[in-house]
């Protein structure tokens, strides 16, 4: 009797999160066991801490769970990546591994899907315990990236995400080197329905989220879904170019007409500063993305893979020839 397909596959990126491995299977298993067949795929990014010797216990404990162990740290996008390639169900649920995506909202994502949507987005509720200023820049992040990309999300916004196999086989068929997830999924323009949640707490381990790790995923978002910021670099030069030529015509009128030149260097340390300021900043920008097209052009992997579940369990046959090679019992 053929075994039954796979419904769900929940893919839990995790960098040092040994503490976390065993606790989120026990209480994905028990949530999704009445909610259809379901496979666990962790993805060790490179962990340190012993999250990839959680990850195979809980492989040799239980059939469905899997897991997928990079070289080195390649990345959450990367991660994300590893795991929508290697995932069978028909539909997939990406979440971080650390308990601030709450496991209790994964059926409110299940019950959207059959209501026949492609995609799930969970959309997080900052409370009290959140800083205005974390807020105010999430706002300000997402209302910049909705004026100057191609795509509109909602503040709030995350990789707690299930989607259909359509939508992952349309996403998995994209080279692109850089996953901006939460975006590319609104970019398909698959029937998207959100859940709101509040992030729960961490259990064990330290958020890997730095204020470095947040610019650098704020500028992939908007550099991976708009060059708007290369035409507003445009702009921004014709703009400083015609100040500059109207200093130029107040230099000429000044010298002929009112018989007097401006005296002393202050206000040309001032234009000097505003014009450099200028040049670097589109220089900043046409540099942002010329590196992400290097990037792409030299065609690396998006991460290595040490090591797979299927590494550690022998297959069928090769049980089969290991038992033929047995000797007979006399």
């Amino acid at each position: 009797m053929a075994p039954a397909a796979i419904e769900f596959s929940i893919v839990l990126p995790a960098h040092n999160e040994a503490g976390n491995i065993a606790p989120i299977i026990a209480e994905l298993k028990r949530l999704m066991s009445r909610l259809g067949r379901t496979e666990i795929i962790g993805i060790d990014d490179g962990s340190t801490d012993g999250t990839l010797d959680a990850l195979r216990v809980a492989a040799d404990a239980d059939p469905m769970v899997r897991y997928v162990s990079f070289t080195r740290n390649f990345g959450h996008e990367a991660a994300m990546r590893a795991g929508l390639r290697a995932a069978r169900g028909q539909a997939v649920i990406v979440m971080d591994a650390d308990f601030e995506h709450p496991p209790e909202v994964v059926p409110q994502l299940v019950e959207q899907w059959r209501a026949g949507f492609k995609v799930v987005a969970g959309q997080r509720t900052d409370d009290a315990a959140v800083s205005r200023f974390k807020r105010a820049t999430s706002k300000l992040y997402y209302r910049t990236l909705g004026a100057l990309g191609d795509v509109q999300m909602e503040p709030g916004s995350a990789d707690f995400l299930l989607m259909d196999r359509a939508a992952v086989n349309t996403i998995n068929r994209f080279e692109s080197h850089e996953l901006f997830l939460r975006g590319l999924v609104r970019w398909l323009g698959f029937p998207i329905a959100r859940v709101t949640y509040q992030p729960g707490q961490r259990r064990h381990g330290a958020s890997k989220y730095s204020v470095g790790r947040m610019v650098e995923l704020a500028l992939t978002g908007i550099a991976a879904h708009s060059v708007r910021p290369l035409r507003a670099a445009i702009w921004l030069a014709l703009t400083f170019a015609a100040l500059g030529l109207l200093f130029v015509v107040y230099s000429i009128v000044s010298f002929f007409f009112v018989q007097h030149t401006v005296a002393g260097w202050t206000s040309i340390m001032a234009a000097i500063a505003i014009l450099g300021a200028a040049q670097l900043f589109v220089l900043g920008i046409i540099g942002e993305y010329v590196g992400r097209i290097l990037r792409e052009t030299r065609r690396r992997p998006n991460y290595v893979v040490a090591e797979t579940e299927s590494d550690a369990r022998p297959s069928v046959a090769a049980v089969d020839q290991s038992e033929r090679m047995l000797p007979a019992a006399e």
